[in-house]
């Protein structure tokens, strides 16, 4: 034994708590570099940080890392979710039917376009619908962040939030219909390619609705204290997003319909607005940091021309179609312009459908992944700086 015997070994690898700092304090400082030397949104800042940390730039954060830290992202982006959910009335918005048909126009009309331009290019029938599915969903992560840092409220942010969950969750309908025909194709057998899709969707809202109405009776019994029912979503979001993980569902869908069902059925008004402005900055750092880290150009240059006829064209058609619709849903034309580019963003974390495609056939899961990671190196970096343009340029923002 030598007296150094108590000195550690020197790891390989960080461990995720260390992983964890290093992402917070990347960011924060990343970001705060990058805002004041460009006039751009902190989520770019964030992204851009991410890529350069992760395993394409220094690699600080490596692959096996970032997949580690997986639960803590769902649960960041879960708090995202649930406060959008929150935002969500959807009794009104099923009374309000111009403004839902505008957001099944704008998913419907996205993803046919898309899944025409991507079969054009030769991309397999299968691979396009999946990929044409995640192109409907703008991101709401990103949404959600502007919306508090530019403080903006009004007639294009209620509807951009709006549109974003009904996009999202028609994305993963769709997406799941495709996972059925993938089933098919692979002669899975008729309980998979039936039941798979189904388990998927059903029990990632019943998980949601049990869940939002177990939040409203603890709540009723706990009274309309605020810190008491802070911590008791937080623990809630926490809770879905495990048990999602556990039973194989979309902890993204369960913890958006645990939004909405609990201001929905909440008549009693038992719940308090919980304020989660001390938890943001932390959530999106975690988020958008990780997003930047997972992004792979790779594969980019090959893609190039497709990347770009998919980007131009959901813009094109999203644009198009919130221009056309904008006096038939209340609003001037130029608002429905600049809803069309508020909702830019493609949603990041759609990757983890895509990793759930891949984890069932892993043959097929590597081009899906190739094409959306693709694509998102782009839109994660311009979409965050249109949508804060968007609301900007409306006349909604305060900041």
């Amino acid at each position: 034994m030598t007296s150094l015997n108590f000195l550690p070994a020197l790891p390989e690898a960080l461990n995720v708590l260390t992983a964890a700092g290093l992402i917070l304090v990347a960011g924060i400082i990343g970001s705060r570099l990058v805002v004041r030397a460009l006039p751009v949104p902190a989520i770019t800042g964030y992204v851009l940080t991410g890529m350069l940390i992760g395993p394409i730039g220094f690699n600080l954060v490596d692959a096996g890392l970032l997949n580690k830290l997986g639960l803590l992202v769902d649960l960041a982006l879960g708090l995202v979710l649930f406060e959008l959910g929150r935002r969500v009335d959807y009794r009104w918005l099923l009374r309000e039917k111009r403004l839902l048909i505008t957001g099944i126009a704008v998913s419907g009309l996205t993803f046919l376009a898309l899944l025409e331009v991507l079969t054009l290019f030769g991309v397999r029938p299968l691979v396009a619908s999946m990929v044409a599915a995640i192109g409907m969903a703008t991101s709401p992560a990103v949404a959600m962040n502007l919306v508090h840092e530019t403080r903006a409220e009004g007639q294009l942010t209620e509807r951009m939030l709006n549109i974003v969950v009904i996009g999202n969750s028609l994305a993963f309908v769709v997406f799941s219909m495709s996972l059925a025909a993938l089933h098919v194709e692979y002669q899975a057998g008729w309980r998979s390619y039936l039941l798979h899709p189904l388990y998927l969707l059903v029990g990632s809202v019943a998980l949601g609705w049990v869940v939002g109405r177990l939040l409203i009776w603890i709540g009723h019994w706990l009274g309309r204290d605020r810190q008491a029912q802070l911590i008791l979503v937080l623990a809630l979001v926490a809770a879905t997003v495990g048990v999602a993980d556990m039973l194989n569902l979309s902890a993204l869908i369960a913890v958006l319909a645990f939004g909405i069902a609990s201001r929905g059925h909440d008549r009693a008004h038992a719940l308090v607005e919980v304020d989660f402005s001390q938890f943001n900055a932390l959530v999106y750092v975690v988020l958008f940091v990780f997003a930047g880290a997972r992004l792979d150009v790779s594969h980019l240059h090959q893609l190039a021309p497709l990347v770009l006829a998919f980007i131009v064209v959901r813009f094109a058609v999203t644009l198009l179609t919130t221009s056309a619709l904008a006096h038939f849903n209340g609003m001037s034309s130029a608002k429905g312009g600049w809803l069309g580019v508020a909702l830019l963003p493609l949603s990041g974390f759609k990757i983890i459908m895509v990793q759930h495609a891949a984890g069932v056939y892993p043959e097929f899961g590597v081009q899906m992944a190739t094409l959306t990671l693709s694509t998102l190196v782009i839109l994660e970096i311009i979409g965050p700086i249109c949508t804060r343009y968007a609301l900007i340029a409306s006349g909604e923002a305060h900041s």
